[in-house]
Parts: C-alpha cells; sequence; structure tokens
C-alpha cells in the first residue's frame, strides 16, 4: 500500500525589493526591431479598437458580428476584446496607464485579465476593484532590463489568485476532481492513453511507475503498459505532499504544492502528523552530497514555481534541480546554488547552448545565448519567491484586515442608512410642502380652466387633479426658457396653461399696480404730516420766546 506523508514548508515571508532603474520586458527591447515592430502594432491595434468600443444602447451582437466580418475572427473574440478594453480602460486606470507606457500586453493577456476579474461578479466594491488595478499594475511593471513577459495563462492565474483572496468563494482552478481516460490517435502506427484524475492521485500513480521501472530497469512508459497489461505488478512507493503555510500567522491559508491554495480547514487537516520545516533555517542549508535533502528541494520547488527557463510553465516538482556551478567544480548543494529547470532546458543548459548568472540580491536570472543575446527571468512564481512573496504576506494577514474593513464597513453602512433616512424624511417634508401649495393653486386652476371650457377653446374631457403633472411640466418648460413643439394630446394643455400664465400676469401687474399706489398713497398722507409737524414747531417755538422769564429775579427782563 503506498504511503502518503505531508510536508509543512514554513517561510517568514519578506517584503524587501530590488530598484531597477529603467526596467522593461523583452517584448518591448529598444535595440530589436523585432521587438519595436510589434510594439508599434500593438500600440496602433488598441488606439483602433478602442475607437470601435460600442455604446452602450447599441446592439452587442450585431456590433460585435460587423467588426468580426472585417477582422477576420469570429463574434465571440470580438465580443471578448469588447468587454476587456472596457474593463481595462474605464476601471483600471493604473494598468491603463501601464499598458501605455509600455504596450507590452496584447489581447489574450487583457482578456485574461478580464476574464479573471469578471468573476466577482457585475458590481463589484469599486474599492476592491482599485486594490486590484494596483495589484495587477505592479505585478505587469518591469522589474529588470530585458524581463521575460508572463504567458497569458500565466497571468491568468494570478489574477484569479488575486481575485480568490477577497472573495474565496471563487477558486482559482476547478477542484472538482475528475477521472475518465482518454485514447489518441497519433501517428498511423501509434496512439496515447491520458489518464486525468485528482492531483494526489496522479502523483501517487506517477511515483508507483517510476519505483516499477526501476525495478525492471525500462522506460516508464514501458513500465505502464507492462503494469496496464497485467504483465507485471507494480511497485509500491511513497508519496510526499508539499504545504508551503506562512509562519506565524493563525488560521491563514496556505499553498499545496501541485494543488494551489487551499483554506484553513484543509491546511489544518494537513498538519496532523506532517513535518514542519522552517523555510529561513532551510535557505542557508547545504549538504556534501550531490543529492539535495527533502527539505533543500522542497524549498527551491517552492522559491522557483516553475522551470527558470524564461516562459516555461513545467512545475517544479516535476523539474530537475541544477547546479549553477558545477557540483564537480565546487559547487555547493545548496538553495543558493540550485535552480529548477526542466529534462529539456537543462540539456540546452548542459550542451552549453545557453547558460545563465544569478544576481544574489534579487534572485534575478540573466539567460546568455550562442548568438550573443541576453534575456532577464523573475518569474520566481513558487509560494516563497520573490514573485509572490509580498502579495503571499499581504494574503495571509488579509484575515485580520478583511475583519476589520468588515466592521468598519458595516458601521459606514449603518451611518449611510441614517443619512439616508433622514433626508429622505427632509425629502418627503419638503414633498408635502410642495404638494400642500399646489393643491391650493390647483383650485384656482381649475376655476379658471372651467371658465375656458365654458368659451369653448378646449374640446374633450375635463382634466382632473391627475393630470397636473402637465402643468407641472409646462410650468418647468416655460421657466427654462425651453421652446418645444406640443403633441396633439398636449396642445389643449399648452393652451390652457398660457391661459393661466397670462392670467398669472395680469394678477400680478395688478397687485404690483395697487401696491404702488397705496405706498405712494401713504408717501404722500407722510409728507403732508412731516410738514404740518414742522409748521407747529415753528409756532411753539415763537411763543415760547414770548413767555420767556428770566433764570434770576435780579435780572431785567430785557
Amino acid at each position: 500500500m503506498s504511503v502518503v506523508f505531508i510536508m509543512v514548508i514554513e517561510n517568514e515571508f519578506d517584503t524587501s525589493e530590488s530598484v531597477m532603474s529603467r526596467p522593461f520586458y523583452a517584448v518591448n527591447n529598444p535595440n530589436k526591431p523585432l521587438a519595436r515592430l510589434y510594439s508599434t502594432a500593438r500600440c496602433t491595434e488598441f488606439n483602433a479598437w478602442m475607437q470601435l468600443i460600442p455604446a452602450f444602447e447599441e446592439d452587442f451582437d450585431l456590433t460585435s458580428e460587423e467588426c468580426a466580418r472585417h477582422y477576420g475572427q469570429s463574434a465571440h473574440k470580438v465580443g471578448q476584446i469588447f468587454l476587456a478594453l472596457q474593463r481595462v480602460i474605464f476601471e483600471l486606470p493604473k494598468l491603463h496607464a501601464v499598458l501605455q507606457d509600455h504596450w507590452h500586453l496584447d489581447f489574450p493577456r487583457i482578456i485574461a485579465i478580464d476574464a479573471a476579474l469578471s468573476k466577482l461578479g457585475p458590481h463589484p466594491d469599486s474599492e476592491v476593484i482599485e486594490e486590484l488595478d494596483e495589484k495587477i499594475a505592479e505585478y505587469l511593471t518591469p522589474r529588470v532590463v530585458n524581463q521575460h513577459l508572463p504567458s497569458s495563462n500565466r497571468i491568468g492565474r494570478r489574477v484569479r489568485e488575486m481575485v480568490h483572496e477577497y472573495d474565496d468563494r471563487v477558486p482559482v482552478m476547478d477542484p472538482r476532481p475528475q477521472r475518465r481516460m482518454v485514447k489518441t490517435k497519433l501517428t498511423a502506427n501509434s496512439s496515447s492513453l491520458a489518464v486525468e484524475a485528482p492531483h494526489e492521485d496522479i502523483q501517487k500513480a506517477e511515483d508507483c511507475m517510476k519505483a516499477t521501472a526501476d525495478a525492471l530497469g525500462v522506460s516508464r512508459a514501458e513500465a505502464m503498459l507492462q503494469v496496464l497489461t497485467g504483465e507485471y505488478e507494480s511497485k509500491k512507493a511513497e508519496t510526499k505532499l508539499v504545504l508551503f503555510s506562512p509562519k506565524g500567522i493563525e488560521g491563514a491559508p496556505a499553498y499545496l504544492q501541485g494543488f494551489g491554495w487551499v483554506g484553513p480547514e484543509t491546511v489544518e487537516r494537513l498538519r496532523e502528523g506532517a513535518t514542519v520545516i522552517d523555510a529561513d533555517e532551510v535557505a542557508n542549508a547545504e549538504t556534501t552530497s550531490y543529492r539535495p535533502t527533502d527539505a533543500i528541494r522542497a524549498f527551491v520547488e517552492g522559491r522557483d514555481g516553475t522551470c527558470r527557463w524564461p516562459g516555461c510553465s513545467v512545475p517544479a516538482q516535476n523539474c530537475q534541480l541544477d547546479h549553477r556551478h558545477n557540483f564537480d567544480e565546487g559547487g555547493p548543494t545548496s538553495p543558493s546554488n540550485l535552480f529548477a529547470l526542466c529534462q529539456h532546458h537543462h540539456n540546452v543548459k548542459t550542451d552549453t547552448r545557453a547558460m545563465y548568472i544569478v544576481d544574489p540580491i534579487s534572485d534575478v536570472i540573466y539567460w546568455l545565448f550562442e548568438d550573443g543575446t541576453w534575456v532577464s527571468d523573475t518569474a520566481e512564481e513558487g509560494p516563497i519567491g520573490q514573485g509572490s512573496k509580498r502579495w503571499m504576506q499581504t494574503y495571509g494577514q488579509k484575515l485580520v484586515k478583511r475583519r476589520q474593513n468588515a466592521q468598519e464597513k458595516a458601521h459606514e453602512l449603518a451611518d449611510e442608512i441614517d443619512d439616508y433616512y433622514r433626508e429622505r424624511a427632509k425629502q418627503d417634508q419638503l414633498e408635502q410642502e410642495q404638494r400642500d401649495i399646489i393643491d391650493e393653486l390647483w383650485v384656482d386652476d381649475i376655476k379658471l380652466l372651467r371658465a375656458m371650457l365654458g368659451q369653448g377653446e378646449f374640446s374633450g374631457e375635463i382634466p382632473l387633479p391627475g393630470h397636473l403633472n402637465v402643468f407641472l411640466i409646462l410650468e418647468a418648460a416655460q421657466r427654462l426658457g425651453l421652446d418645444f413643439e406640443a403633441a396633439d394630446e398636449v396642445a389643449p394643455w399648452v393652451r390652457v396653461h398660457k391661459k393661466i400664465v397670462e392670467h398669472e400676469r395680469q394678477e400680478n401687474e395688478r397687485k404690483i399696480l395697487e401696491e404702488a399706489e397705496a405706498m405712494a398713497h401713504e408717501l404722500a398722507l407722510k409728507i403732508l404730516k412731516e410738514k404740518e409737524n414742522e409748521e407747529n414747531g415753528e409756532n411753539n417755538e415763537a411763543e415760547e420766546e414770548l413767555v420767556k422769564v428770566p433764570q434770576n429775579p435780579e435780572d431785567p427782563p430785557f
């Protein structure tokens, strides 16, 4: 019976990063005519499609079909381009700025980003989109010179991992186990037999085939055929599962090698009886043997994630560990001198058709080729690599931060609800006051309208108070100075409204004239009264002088 061992790698995730000047992707290499040509082509194509984005009221299907006929692609492909451009241009301003700065992203990569973000639903939280925009823009900004650009599949997976951080119900991959066998004819003389099953089952089967092949001294394919045809019984083997878990953060998700991110429940289950290794200690570990220890191998696989050849996506656990400095020449068997290379690219390096050097600070690999060209690779896609550790730290601490944000958002929502009902109460009160005023005015309008009906100026049913909205619309149009042609069913109301407006104008002029006359009359009376008061005052002064009595009796009266 096969035995499955669980190994947990804990790591103190570092947040430091090296700063490079004037970095660019290899697809934008200014010294390569082909790179310049396709950078210009991507810029031109992007700007051309920007002019074709349909308006919201346009028929999407018909617009896509029309563009597809001239583009030479399916309408579905054209629709994907429209939706992706809509997302990048209007919802991801930071990514849009990075794209315009480098012109490195083609439509398959942009579509991969939109497809991953679409899993957040039709109305994602604006703060979430803003944070994702910043993370995606940072991820797709070159960090070193002549950096290899990630593929659309890799970009899509990374963005799905970012989305999973905010909504853990969105899976990075479909976790449902699939078990099926597919036979495919390859040539006239050969066919293939492929088996699809859960990762742990395939890993267990592969390990058993390795053991069987070693015992028989044949290839794995020959061993599998002998086992499947019953010629030989399969050997048993031990299968190891490696779990990368952040150190010091309880309840955080972890990365299960070969599967992806798993939740806290799965982490707790797998940690029971597992061998725990501190990644900080293994980072500087070294063995005198050519073959690395299980701990060193697990660390390198978790750091590199995939084959370190630019653009290669072979998982690191399926790669060979290459000694950058040959072991026979004194190169140590340690993480600093070991890098994951798939068998094909390991052979290329062994044949000296290409070689690489490593920046000891940033871990950036620079590949040098026979023709004198070179390219840099920063694709440490493993959960403890430079390419992921800053995000992984945020991912682990996100649990605490998410709860804090949830509480703050709950309080903000409560305040918004209170403000809403307060504003609603004010609005209801204002509307009630307006209705009271309208009810008072409506009585006069009805009287005037009936008088007009009696004169034969309006034909039709007598309007009821429910038609008051017509008067309000006409009143608004009149106040705004809008000139419009009235429809047949509204024309009688327009005539009535003009009569009402004319009546109100005459009534206002009459009131103003009466007020002016009253003010003039009152002013005239006031002037006459002031004049009388002045005359009476002069007479009183004259009388006082005639009867003036000396203050001192001894003084003469003159």
